[in-house]
C-alpha cells in the first residue's frame, strides 16, 4: 500500500493490486492508496487479463483526450486542481491534499462537467471495475470528495445528487496548460 502511494506521487503507471485480502475495507483502502484496480485471490486468469486490458484502455483514452503533461491546472468554483502536485488549492489559498482515489474521481468529474454519471460509470472510469451488489464505495468517495471541496452535504453545489441517476459535477470548468 505504501509503495503504491509513493509510486503515485511521481508516476501515472497503472497499478493492479493482487492480494489475498478481499474484504471491502481492504479493497477501498487499496484503491484510495492509488491502485487502479484491486483483485483478491483466488481469481480466474481470464478475469485478470480482462482487468489489465480495461486499465490499459483507460490509460490510452486519457492519453488521447488530453496529455496530463500539457494540463497544469483545472479551475472550477471555488478551487483549482493542481494536476502535477495532485492537490486542491482553495479560494483562500489553503492547499488540500487528495488521496489517489479522490484525485481520480475528481478528475473524472472535471473531464465530464454537467453530465450525469452513475455509480457503474464512475467505478469503471476511476477504478476499472464493475459495480458489485451493495457496493457503496463510490458513494463514500463522493462524500469524502465533497468534504475536501467544502461542498455542503445537505445542499451540494458542486457535486449534486440526481435522484435515480446518481451524480453530476454542476460547476463550470476551465483548463490551464
Amino acid at each position: 500500500m505504501v509503495l503504491c502511494r509513493n509510486l503515485r506521487t511521481h508516476s501515472a503507471i497503472p497499478v493492479i493490486m493482487l492480494t489475498a485480502r478481499g474484504d471491502e475495507t481492504a479493497r477501498i483502502v487499496g484503491l484510495e492508496m492509488g491502485g487502479d484496480d484491486y483483485l483478491p485471490k483466488p481469481f480466474n486468469p481470464r478475469q485478470l487479463l480482462a482487468r489489465i486490458k480495461s486499465v490499459l484502455r483507460r490509460m490510452q483514452v486519457i492519453t488521447e483526450n488530453a496529455s496530463v503533461e500539457e494540463i497544469q491546472s483545472i479551475r472550477f468554483a471555488p478551487c483549482t486542481l493542481d494536476v502535477h502536485a495532485r492537490h486542491l488549492i482553495a479560494e483562500d489559498g489553503l492547499v488540500v491534499n487528495l488521496s489517489g482515489a479522490e484525485f481520480r474521481l475528481l478528475k473524472i468529474f472535471l473531464e465530464h462537467p454537467n453530465r450525469v454519471l452513475n455509480r457503474e460509470q464512475l467505478l469503471d472510469l476511476s477504478q476499472g471495475r464493475d459495480q458489485e451488489p451493495f457496493d457503496c464505495s463510490i458513494d463514500v468517495q463522493v462524500s469524502r470528495l465533497r468534504q475536501r471541496l467544502r461542498d455542503d452535504a445537505k445542499e451540494p453545489g458542486i457535486i449534486k445528487t440526481v435522484r435515480g441517476e446518481n451524480y453530476i459535477f454542476a460547476t463550470p470548468v476551465g483548463f490551464k496548460s
